[in-house]
């Protein structure tokens, strides 16, 4: 839809153009009308998730992210998509729930993608070391990146967000000891 709105405006701009109110039609850009999730705040928002030594993790600034690619407040805290609108996508792979707390002298931020293995984000993040700890069927990843940051990377579960089950294949999440 947005791009037959997209079409219809350059349609009009050239019809103005031709008859003298505007400019020539090849001089005059057509603005995009859906500037869903910035490519900026994504980039953020991963390096961010990625929890590099000096990562600072505000839970006000990574909700306010998770906001901007049009995650909305739901049920017991967390950030799920909306339903109208386009699909919030990190790491290439479809945003299905989010999480942001700040509890027992920690802050967290986690997100639940679609379809992406555990095993193949931890990967691509870098992240090698399993975490014995972790309740999965499959393998879990941490890497501790600083004294106060690890990066925690799970497998396939599922998430209660109120009464209702999400099913994810993999999260990645940033943890940050205050």
């Amino acid at each position: 839809m947005n791009r037959n709105l997209r079409t219809l405006r350059h349609w009009i701009a050239c019809g103005l153009a031709l008859s003298g109110v505007g400019l020539a039609c090849a001089q005059m850009p057509v603005p995009l009308l859906d500037t869903a999730a910035a490519p900026a705040t994504v980039q953020q928002l991963e390096a961010l998730l990625q929890c590099k030594a000096g990562t600072v993790l505000t839970t006000d600034e990574v909700e306010s992210k998770l906001r901007a690619i049009g995650l909305i407040k739901g049920a017991d805290g967390f950030l799920m998509p909306s339903q109208k609108g386009p699909l919030p996508s990190l790491f290439g792979d479809e945003v299905v729930a989010a999480l942001v707390t700040a509890a027992d002298g920690e802050n967290r931020a986690t997100v639940y993608l679609k379809r992406l293995a555990g095993k193949q984000l931890a990967k691509r993040l870098g992240v090698s070391q399993i975490d014995e700890q972790a309740d999965t069927n499959e393998p879990s990843y941490f890497k501790q990146t600083s004294k106060k940051t690890t990066l925690l990377v799970g497998a396939a579960s599922e998430v209660f967000v109120g009464i209702d089950g999400v099913r994810y294949q993999s999260a990645v999440a940033c943890q940050q000891v205050r």
